[in-house]
């Protein structure tokens, strides 16, 4: 009685609920579930072809439309979970009052974003709802009804982000109060400057080179401000496009070429060699590839270093992430060198360089990328043949030093005895693992399947090989299958953003000027092929591999195949280069998971990468000059002239 009486209020606990976990929660059940369904249905497209000779047009249709709403909707995540590719050139250098303005102002072009992309998927839907699809009849408006649904998880996400951040410093109201009015004055009076005839007839008579660097300023301008790439490459195309099309047009437009971007089967090879490479880190595949190398480079002063190399060499192939091979094989190497008492900044420079041969060696998921962005010009098969080479001298550039180093201190060699039972053993053990690419490759080239039939193919290779040796749980595949998920949204997410921009550039004929400014520099072809190699160093040093392939390949693609240079060779120049880059700071991510692993600093480990990267640099010329050694493997197959 005296509880009902008393005037205490009564408190009752809740764990507060976030809009955004909720999110979170709900694109996850539909990313896993969407992935384990599109790996069920590559599977069974296999099968109905090969098997039963009746090819099935409906799965590849449904493949086809899973994979965009795999990757528009994994945009949409990526953007809660703030996992999208960004240059944090400026933000990890100012001080914590700027760096929140220019995060606060990042949130709001994202808010933007999402609402172009609930506009923009509003008129796509609404235009095309009463097109069928070819195959299942349904309509094609309810496929691009996607961009609403993503548009708005992006902008509500970012919103209740701004919200959180307001609440915290009320000054970033007012911060934001001044970015709404700036967008606002900028638009309209941009808009009015436009309808004048005298700007109208300047435009017209400058319309590449005011494009050239509407695009090109403005696209700094964002990688500046610490914005994700992918939106910087969104909105510098919108930007460009506003120059010759009507805003309302522009908008219905964006979503379509973003659509457009990712309505392709080739595609499809990119999230299945994703998750067979996660799939085959689970499956304690690395210990067995380093037991195998170690017979290899036993023998070879510096042995352990050679066993580096050669098992990041096999596992990079088969992961198709330098990164995976990196912490893999560097995780089990480096105690192993350390004990020996081998030196620490070299041995994790020899970790970090040779892993970047796998992306080179197929099954390398950046030829694909690099497939799709030239239309097919240059085929998956094809690449992954010229690949191998490149791949090699990429590897033997590192054995090379480490072989000289060792020799120079005096480094001894493995003398173990192994009996020939234990070597047949030990090769039993890897054999497995390596017959992955022996399946993929020798299937493409033997024309049994496809490229992307392959990547099917891998899925479930690796799956019954993580099985087999029981490392593998049900929780375990649902991580794997999310992790895939959310990488693959994040390169689909760009490759659809770069298409917009892509599109931008052709629309304003900006790859001829390019052309124009490198023939300015020289007609010749070796001189400019320099050039070239020299600029995507330096775009390496500051840009990881996915963006800048999206970003130069549009421009420099038809450069050089002006000037006579294979479509297959300029894809393994430009993806040797920037291989190279994800291995140099300031955004080396291989250098620094490599030195995360030894604990050394990145200031001890850059001198000996420097003579590492001299040796990788003339390799990188012979591989520019010396096209057989791109080609070579092609032709031999019959599958280039």
């Amino acid at each position: 009685m005296n509880q009902l009486n008393s005037t205490k209020p009564v408190v009752i606990e809740c764990k507060p609920w976030s809009f955004n976990q909720a999110l979170e929660k709900f694109l996850k059940t539909v990313l896993v579930s969407l992935l384990a369904i599109m790996s069920i249905l590559i599977v069974y497209q296999v099968l109905v072809r090969y098997v039963f000779n009746s090819p099935s047009a409906m799965s590849e249709e449904l493949l086809r439309f899973s994979l965009i709403w795999l990757g528009i909707l994994g945009a949409a995540l990526c953007f809660i979970k703030s996992t999208h590719l960004s240059l944090p050139l400026l933000l990890d250098h100012v001080a914590s009052s700027t760096r929140n303005k220019m995060n606060l102002f990042n949130l709001y072009m994202y808010v933007l974003l999402g609402a172009v992309m609930t506009w923009g998927g509003y008129v796509a839907s609404s235009k095309n709802f009463s097109m069928l699809t070819p195959t299942m009849q349904i309509p094609l408006g309810f496929v691009q009804s996607v961009f609403i649904i993503s548009g708005l998880i992006i902008a509500g996400s970012q919103l209740y982000k701004i919200c959180q951040d307001i609440s915290k410093n009320p000054k970033q109201g007012v911060i934001l109060a001044i970015y709404i009015a700036l967008s606002i004055f900028i638009f309209f009076g941009f808009t009015y400057v436009k309808g004048l005839d005298s700007f109208d007839t300047y435009l017209y008579d400058n319309i590449e080179i005011i494009s050239f660097f509407m695009l090109f300023v403005s696209f700094i301008f964002f990688l500046l401000m610490g914005t994700s790439i992918a939106v910087g490459l969104a909105f510098s195309g919108i930007f460009t496009l506003f120059l010759q099309i009507d805003f309302v047009n522009l908008i219905g437009t964006t979503s379509e070429k973003l659509f457009s971007g990712l309505d392709s089967f080739g595609f499809l090879a990119l999230p299945f060699f994703i998750l067979a490479g996660n799939i085959m880190n689970q499956g304690g595949i690395a210990k067995r590839l380093i037991i195998f190398a170690m017979l290899i480079g036993k023998r070879i002063p510096g042995s352990l270093w050679q066993t580096n190399i050669v098992a990041n060499m096999m596992f990079g192939s088969l992961s198709g992430s330098a990164i995976a091979a990196s912490t893999a094989i560097g995780g089990i190497i480096t105690p192993m060198a350390r004990e020996k008492k081998y030196d620490m900044p070299f041995s994790t420079a020899v970790n970090a360089s040779s892993s970047i041969a796998g992306m080179l060696i197929p099954p390398a998921g950046a030829f694909i990328v690099y497939s799709m962005i030239t239309g097919g010009d240059a085929s998956i098969a094809a690449l992954f043949l010229a690949g191998y080479f490149p791949g090699l001298i990429i590897g033997a550039s590192v054995m090379l030093v480490a072989y000289h180093f060792a020799k120079k201190n005096n480094y001894p060699v493995d003398t173990t005895h192994y009996a020939l039972g234990d070597i047949a053993n030990i090769i039993w053990r890897a054999l497995p693992s390596m017959f992955l690419v022996f399946v993929v490759i020798g299937g493409i080239i033997g024309g049994m399947f496809t490229a992307i039939e392959a990547s099917g193919i891998a899925v479930v290779y690796s799956l019954l090989l993580a099985l087999c040796y029981r490392t593998l749980t049900i929780k375990g595949l649902i991580k794997t299958l999310y992790d895939s998920a959310l990488s693959s949204a994040v390169i689909l997410f760009l490759i659809a953003c770069s298409s917009l921009m892509s599109w931008s550039m052709t629309f304003a004929s900006i790859p001829e000027v390019v052309g124009e400014m490198l023939i300015a520099v020289s007609d010749n072809k070796y001189v400019i092929l320099l050039v070239i190699n020299i600029t995507l160093l330096l775009v390496g040093v500051f840009m990881d591999m996915a963006p800048a392939q999206l970003i130069f390949t549009p421009i420099l693609y038809p450069v050089v195949t002006g000037l006579g240079v294979d479509p297959v060779h300029f894809g393994v120049i430009m993806i040797y280069n920037l291989s190279m880059g994800i291995v140099t700071p300031p955004v080396g991510t291989v250098l620094f998971v490599s030195c995360g692993i030894s604990g050394e600093k990145i200031t001890n480990v850059i001198k000996p990468l420097l003579p590492i990267f001299l040796v990788q640099f003339i390799g990188l010329l012979l591989v520019t000059y010396l096209p057989i050694i791109s080609l070579g493997l092609p032709r031999f197959f019959g599958l280039i002239n």
